[in-house]
């Protein structure tokens, strides 16, 4: 996860530090970081049987870590990951694809009795998903804890955060275990933290104003760094065969233009360079530097940093490479945490269509909070809300919202309805391409 072998790269500027530094400031979580771990303790109940009490160890996990903030006066805001972005298709592919190969290697150890070895696997294929973010999403609004749900890449949303002034709610760091961050252009990065509130500082000045044992970034700019953790290999780009983070810093060292390094690489007969990587390069360049992201003044999504003319330029115009544009008011109803943002269907608000009811139970971390609804039993203003999502082959046609309170009805079925009219938009749209 992140640029790879970045961390043991920069470590000569990486230091302790103890989140007590960050006492009276706000910080930045990355939260699917937290639930990863969190989920290892509990791998095999959420891989056998996910609603098991056992099974939500994980929230457990999470809110210390957010206790141990508070207790030391850091205020967190927690940013959650939200749809794929397409430049990532491949490698959430191939991370599918090895989580059920280890799902059914733990299965088969369990088999024969080898519990150790079972775990292991349980380890490797557990898989976070909105439903369980969404668990951790309720108790973080009963517990006033600040969250949004970023459009696409967390990562993406933090770095923004990083990048406002103290004034507007900028963040002073940001706790995670992905180097994308640093892609990213986030100033100051928290790694490792354990639960004591000890981690590793990587401080992007630090960086770019000090010199270690002849390494030094102070003729590189934001470009040149990206653009070398980009040659480096990550989650959008792998890297070229024969091309680490040492030799990527040695090239864009020497050239100090990224162009010129890829002519370099093109001629030179040690590298095999595919013929679209130059193209490809550029516009994971643009990613690092663009990608939509959610903005709660305008409630509305855009580019991390106003596009620039040569980023373009490489995108050719096709702007869903940073994350697919959506409507204000679904990418507000993803932040706030009331849409899947993958499925793009409500949380806790759905019944099945067969009966248009859901029972009501007691309050658990899957319900939704008392005073926002109640889903109850069948009423005479069902919303039916159409996704355009395919799923197995098949779309969704008939997903029942039902709402039983004048307060759920009057704060709810205007959001409902613009959902309606986008997602049924998005089906037209999406036929009409099928039946062509």
């Amino acid at each position: 996860m992140g640029i790879q072998n970045l961390l043991r790269f920069l470590k000569p500027f990486i230091e302790p530090v103890h989140i007590k530094k960050y006492s009276g400031k706000r910080v930045g979580i990355d939260a699917y970081s937290w639930l990863h771990k969190g989920a290892y303790s509990c791998s095999m109940e959420l891989c056998l049987n996910a609603q098991t009490d056992a099974a939500k160890r994980y929230l457990k996990y999470f809110m210390h870590h957010i206790n141990l903030l508070r207790h030391y006066n850091v205020t967190p805001v927690v940013v959650f990951d939200g749809g794929s972005i397409p430049c990532k298709s491949v490698t959430e592919h191939e991370r599918h694809r090895r989580r059920e190969s280890n799902l059914m290697l733990a299965k088969e150890k369990l088999k024969e009795g080898n519990a150790s070895a079972a775990i292991e696997f349980f380890q490797k294929a557990v898989h976070i998903t909105p439903s369980m973010a969404h668990q951790l999403i309720q108790i973080l609004r009963s517990e006033s804890v600040e969250f949004i749900v970023a459009p696409y890449e967390a990562d993406a949303q933090l770095a923004y955060l990083s990048a406002f002034d103290d004034d507007q709610g900028s963040i002073a760091a940001v706790i995670t275990e992905d180097s994308d961050l640093i892609a990213y252009g986030c100033k100051a990065v928290i790694f490792k933290m354990d639960r004591y509130g000890n981690g590793e500082e990587f401080l992007r000045d630090r960086v770019f104003n000090t010199v270690h044992g002849g390494l030094s970034f102070r003729n590189f700019d934001k470009e040149l760094f990206t653009g070398m953790c980009v040659l480096a290999g990550c989650d959008f780009l792998p890297s070229i065969p024969g091309i680490g983070t040492k030799r990527a810093y040695s090239l864009v060292s020497k050239y100090k233009n990224l162009d010129r390094v890829l002519s370099t690489l093109k001629f030179e007969r040690r590298y095999q360079m595919p013929e679209d990587y130059s193209e490809s390069f550029w516009k994971t360049v643009a990613v690092f530097h663009h990608a939509r992201i959610y903005d709660r003044e305008t409630k509305a999504l855009k580019p991390m940093k106003p596009l620039e003319q040569k980023h373009l330029q490489s995108l050719n115009g096709d702007l869903d490479l940073l994350g697919p544009e959506l409507p204000p008011s679904i990418a507000a109803a993803i932040a706030e945490g009331h849409l899947n943002p993958v499925t793009m269907e409500a949380f806790n608000y759905l019944s099945t269509a067969e009966s248009c009811s859901a029972s009501v139970n007691s309050p658990t971390f899957d319900d939704i909070d008392q005073d926002e609804t109640r889903v109850a039993s069948t009423q005479e203003s069902c919303i039916t809300i159409f996704s355009a999502n395919q799923a197995n082959g098949e779309y969704v046609t008939g997903t029942i919202i039902t709402c039983k309170t004048r307060r759920c009805t009057g704060r709810l079925l205007p959001l409902f309805q613009r959902i309606l009219l986008w997602t049924q938009k998005n089906m037209r749209k999406k036929l009409l391409h099928l039946e062509n």
